[in-house]
């Protein structure tokens, strides 16, 4: 059976005068040889010989019977000193194995335990520093995989750039031609009415006054007519230039006030709503901290009028369906910007018809609309989230039917300390 070794057997330590320790036994052991000589010298005194040969003999014994003892506790802990050295110098697959049941031996027992403890702990060590170590790969994994997502969304963004520009590039190709025509003859036609006012005034005594107030109440038709072609065509102009602009990916980065860009594009937005009668109520909560930031300022702005026009949308809808049940509505817009830390965060909220929750996860893909057919091609917000993510940013959107939608973009700061030599 093998000695217990747990640490209730090592509460009290062996006693001095223990028969187990060598030192004792050395004592005992050189007490037995003294008392044995001063046994000899009184025999030797005696001449009694044959006691004498036999006290010799016994005395001999003892003797070797110690020293015996002594080599063997010395080679013993000689085994245990350089065990000791093994372990000193890292070398843990060193051992010793001893038999006995002293003082020597529960040594060897509790070095042991001390080694397996060694080993335990260098096993822990190695693996709290492959664990690092595989924490710090990954961490960098992490960091190297998120910048070949970015490097791809930017791919991805420029690649649909090129495909809208080719196609923006030949829609504003093809509108050009037929705005051209509308715009020549607008000018020929008021050209013509010109002249005919001309003629009018020169045979008016020709006509009664009746025929004449009719005829000039045409002409006067067909020139504020004419008046509004040629707009609406510089209006159409200003649209297909927008459109090449898009198609050659906007203009380069610059310091942009970003407050002062989302209420210009929301004051462009509204006079194409105001013209149908939509009156909109706009709350505004702009952050004078925004201050500007650096951003293609086409684009964005670009993205600014699509969101405030689909808000203008939405309400305009809504409008539509309370006034054929007989309900009244009042549409309204919040627009609130705000700078934290690390970001400028754009939110554009309006109370309209909403988005339905099935159609949540698709509004940002290309060609997915939610207007009614004629009415949209789906490309808008598809062309938002690439520009935004192109910029760094994010745009989410939140909605609730016949509640309420808010689409929030969150564009981010440069990092100060990037630029620092």
């Amino acid at each position: 059976m093998a000695p217990d070794t747990t640490p209730s057997s090592r509460e009290h330590p062996i006693s001095r005068f223990s028969l187990r320790r060598k030192s004792v036994q050395v004592i005992i052991a050189m007490t037995g040889i003294l008392v044995v000589s001063v046994i000899l010298l009184v025999e030797a005194v005696s001449a009694d010989q044959s006691t004498l040969v036999v006290l010799a003999a016994v005395c001999l014994g003892l003797v070797l019977f110690t020293f015996y003892r002594l080599v063997r506790t010395g080679l013993r802990t000689v085994a245990i000193e350089l065990w000791i050295r093994h372990m000193g110098e890292g070398n843990l697959d060193y051992t010793v194995d001893l038999a006995g049941n002293d003082e020597v031996n529960e040594a060897a027992e509790a070095l042991e335990q001390l080694r397996q403890r060694s080993i335990e702990a260098l096993q822990l060590d190695l693996v709290r520093k492959l664990s690092e170590d595989l924490q710090a790969k990954n961490s960098e994994l992490e960091r190297v995989l998120s910048e070949l997502r970015r490097t791809q969304d930017r791919m991805v963004v420029r690649q649909k750039l090129v495909e809208l520009g080719e196609l923006t590039a030949g829609v504003a190709h093809e509108i050009r031609n037929p705005l051209n025509f509308m715009r020549n003859f607008s000018e020929s036609s008021e050209e013509l009415v010109g002249e005919l006012r001309e003629a009018m005034q020169q045979h008016s005594g020709d006509l009664d006054e009746r025929t004449r107030a009719v005829i000039a109440g045409v002409i006067d038709d067909l020139t504020e007519n004419l008046l509004r072609i040629r707009s609406h065509g510089d209006r159409a102009e200003r649209i297909v230039q927008d459109m090449a602009t898009i198609g050659r990916g906007g203009g380069k980065p610059q310091p942009v006030a970003i407050n002062d860009l989302l209420n210009d594009r929301t004051l462009i937005a509204f006079h194409s709503v105001q013209a149908e009668g939509l009156e909109i109520e706009v709350h505004r909560d702009c952050d004078p901290d925004v201050g500007e930031m650096e951003v293609v300022p086409e684009e964005m702005g670009r993205v600014f009028l699509n969101l405030v026009g689909n808000a203008c949308f939405a309400m305009d809808e809504k409008r539509r369906m309370v006034e054929q049940d007989s309900g009244s509505y009042q549409p309204a817009l919040w627009l609130r910007t705000e700078r934290t830390g690390e970001e400028i965060v754009i939110r554009i909220r309006d109370n309209g018809i909403g988005i339905p929750h099935d159609s949540m996860d698709k509004i940002f893909n290309p060609f997915y609309t939610t207007k009614p057919s004629g009415t949209g091609v789906g490309l808008g917000l598809s062309l938002c989230s690439d520009v935004v993510r192109q910029h760094g940013g994010s745009i989410t959107a939140e909605s609730e039917p016949g509640e309420f939608t808010e689409m929030t973009v969150r564009l981010p700061l440069p990092d100060r300390g990037s630029g620092s030599g």
